[in-house]
């Protein structure tokens, strides 16, 4: 790990506190890796000496972190997005063949040294956009053994951008493959579950509880059988439909659930009330044209809110969490304050991460220099690129 002081910083956001933990003039000082000091230059120790920085007057903030990401998949659905152009609706493309059920196809036949590649590209772009830790799903197999081998890729792919695995359980097999629905949420409890946990290669487990995914049912089965492995929960919920399945999640004290665009009435008290993070993901309801989260309702409530891309090759191709802040400020009431929040510190939380989405001492030394001296600019620039220079873990990743 290095060593790095990054000076003449002319705002810094250490996330410390319920705030931004605004800094003008400041600097940050990281040692083997990790932040020794962050805070303003006429305190920077003179004993914390390293290789520097001329930040430039610069705005400097955590490396962001992206909650929730499938980065493990083959093919184009480039077609599929001109058809909803043309007014064919999700499921409708699912039904007919297309959806998940084209990208499963794809992803089946590629070779393993292909979707390696596939992985470490969409990673270079994350951190070309700031993103330095990413949550990373299966899901793109829909069988016991693909599942696990797309696990084993993500945990082959070396680069530099942290990852946080998650086995997801995405929509069952087909009826051709799986006539035997419930023996399938059986094998993928009592063995998928289990392996993955055994092996080191999931943190977590997801599963998608919707119209034409699981139903409630086999969501709370999987994610009881991820509780009694020891990983983290999480539950793709109320996208399409109202399932109550973000309420279950809370009650089995789930990291955090996804999507919600139609939450119940009960829902935010329970969120808060349990911790569960509500990942939000503007990419996905962009897209789709679904109704925008209620992220005001959710703040309200006392939620921690995070914001994610979902990148995936059908309903929100993009790595760009700058381009989440900006639809979340634009289009879901959120402030700046806000937003930066739910790239940092709370999307670390529901990646369990704490180490990770603040510049504050014994945090990791992921720091980004944006090319503005106002945080508030980076929400405000819609898909524009302002990264100037990533440093990860106190080395410089990427720089402009």
């Amino acid at each position: 790990m290095s060593s790095l002081v990054i000076d003449n910083i002319g705002e810094l956001l250490t996330l410390s506190g319920d705030g931004l933990g605004v800094v003008r003039d400041a600097a940050v000082a990281i040692r083997d890796g990790v932040v020794a000091f962050a805070g303003a230059r006429r305190d920077l120790p003179a004993a914390l000496d390293a290789p520097r920085l001329d930040a430039g007057g610069r705005l400097a903030t955590p490396g962001l972190v992206e909650p929730h990401a499938h980065v493990v998949f083959a093919g184009s659905r480039a077609q599929e997005f001109d058809l909803r152009a043309r007014g064919a609706t999700y499921q409708e493309i699912q039904a007919a063949g297309g959806g998940i059920a084209s990208t499963v196809r794809a992803t089946r036949a590629a070779s393993d040294d292909f979707l390696i590649e596939g992985i470490c590209a969409r990673l270079d772009r994350f951190l070309r956009h700031g993103t330095t830790v990413v949550e990373a799903k299966s899901g793109y197999d829909l069988t016991i053994d693909g599942e696990l081998r797309l696990l084993r890729l993500i945990a082959a792919a070396r680069h530099v951008v942290d990852l946080s695995p998650t086995l997801l359980a995405h929509v069952p097999p087909p009826l051709s493959e799986a006539p035997d629905r419930a023996a399938f949420v059986r094998a993928f409890c009592e063995r998928a579950i289990p392996e993955a946990a055994r092996a080191g290669l999931a943190e977590a487990v997801d599963v998608y509880c919707d119209a034409g995914a699981f139903t409630i049912d086999e969501a709370r089965a999987i994610l009881e059988a991820g509780r009694a492995a020891g990983l983290g929960l999480r539950a793709h919920a109320e996208q399409f439909t109202h399932t109550g399945i973000a309420d279950v999640a809370a009650a089995l004290g789930a990291r955090s659930v996804e999507h919600l665009e139609e939450l119940g009435p009960e829902t935010p008290a329970r969120l808060a009330a349990s911790g569960t993070v509500a990942n939000l993901l503007p990419g996905a309801a962009l897209t789709l044209r679904l109704r925008w989260p209620d992220a005001r309702r959710l703040i309200a409530a006392g939620c921690r809110v995070a914001l994610g891309t979902d990148c995936n090759p059908g309903s929100s191709l993009t790595e760009s969490q700058p381009l989440m802040m900006s639809l979340a400020c634009t289009q879901m009431g959120m402030t700046a304050a806000e937003a930066w929040r739910a790239v940092t510190v709370d999307a670390a939380r529901a990646v369990a991460r704490p180490e990770c989405g603040r510049l504050t001492a014994g945090a990791r030394g992921d720091v980004v220099l944006w090319d503005t001296d106002d945080h508030r600019a980076v929400p405000q620039h819609l898909a524009g690129l302002l990264t100037h220079t990533v440093v990860v873990r106190g080395a410089i990743a990427y720089s402009r």
